[in-house]
């Protein structure tokens, strides 16, 4: 098959490259060069700035390909460009969004005590957050202006976090560092229980793969996410025994971090509770996730090999120690 991954040259977007060529397809990416994986010797690269949507569309109109990524879409515009270079010339069109379309606050108590299915997402929705409400606008012209039926068959994958090896975001480093020095990790406690679902991000890369060649994929939308349900302080704790360390986990009442001074802004990475619905991608593409210790693993392993920056507030990390202390009480 001939693929264009739009956004192929970070992370997960590295991943789902490398996945593709690993089974002898024809790979072109698109990007603006600044970065240089090592494979971009063995793919077509197109340069240019997605959101020139002239010269996207310009560069792109007269290609043909079998299947198209759009990882960097951001904005409805984005779309709007891309189906107006694709239509009638592509044979899938897979646009990545996110789990924030669902909205911070329309499904709040959805959230809490129920699995989030795609449907739960409402893309009229504006919130005022860029991201979120980008992406549903993104979503919403796509469904109103391509479709089997007008020309440019789509797939949509809406990933939680995502999480492996190269990860930019430091999210992960942030638990890995603390537990690395020994000492404590505060958490929030309170009701809801923080649950997630997270993503590795070579399963992740594996369900567009399926997304691709799958016939049942056709204009469907997909929660892409681990098998596993793990509160915050279950993930910490997996954590631990994937760098065969003890980990003291150290809970304090919602509001009580914000309280103490130094520990105001603290904020430990997946702080919430949101576990999407995953029975359509498990029906429809077969695709099953890695378990998340082996993952984990992995991911800790690259963190700990790679020379990272201070997490975030890890200058404060002395403060935490003293808080750890008061909260022990």
């Amino acid at each position: 098959m001939q693929i264009l991954v739009i956004g192929g040259t970070q992370f997960f977007g590295k991943q789902i490259v490398r996945q593709f060529l690993e089974r002898s397809d024809r790979v072109s990416v698109y990007s603006r060069g600044r970065r240089h994986p090592e494979f971009l010797s063995d793919v077509e690269h197109i340069q240019g700035d997605r959101t020139d949507h002239a010269a996207f569309i310009a560069a792109l109109q007269g290609r043909s390909f079998d299947v198209v990524i759009d990882n960097i879409a951001f904005v409805g515009a984005d779309v709007k460009a891309a189906v107006d270079a694709f239509a009638g010339r592509v044979g899938r069109y897979i646009l990545t969004t996110t789990g924030s379309v669902y909205g911070a606050r329309r499904l709040e108590a959805a959230r809490q005590l129920r699995l989030i299915k795609e449907e739960d997402a409402d893309l009229a929705l504006r919130e005022g957050e860029p991201y979120g409400d980008g992406k549903r606008a993104c979503e919403q012209v796509l469904h109103e202006r391509a479709g089997r039926a007008r020309g440019l068959p789509f797939v949509i994958i809406r990933p939680p976090v995502v999480q492996g090896p190269e990860d930019p975001t430091g999210r992960v480093w942030f638990y890995v560092q603390r537990i690395a020095d020994g000492g404590p990790v505060l958490l929030p406690a309170g009701f809801p229980a923080s649950a997630t679902r997270h993503v590795y991000s070579a399963d992740l890369a594996r369900a567009y793969v399926l997304a691709a060649t799958s016939p049942a994929a056709a204009d469907r939308t997909y929660n892409v996410a681990m098998d596993e349900i793990v509160t915050q302080a279950d993930y910490v704790w997996l954590l631990g025994l994937a760098l065969d360390r003890e980990v003291e986990i150290v809970e304090v009442p919602r509001g009580g971090l914000a309280r103490d001074e130094p520990l105001s802004s603290y904020r430990p990475p997946f702080s919430w509770r949101f576990v999407p619905d995953i029975q359509r991608v498990q029906h429809d593409l077969e695709w099953r996730s890695t378990p998340v210790l082996d993952w984990l693993r992995i991911t800790a392993a690259w963190l700990l090999e790679h020379p990272q920056p201070d997490s975030e507030g890890y200058a404060s990390r002395d403060a935490e120690r003293r808080a750890a202390d008061r909260w022990r009480r």
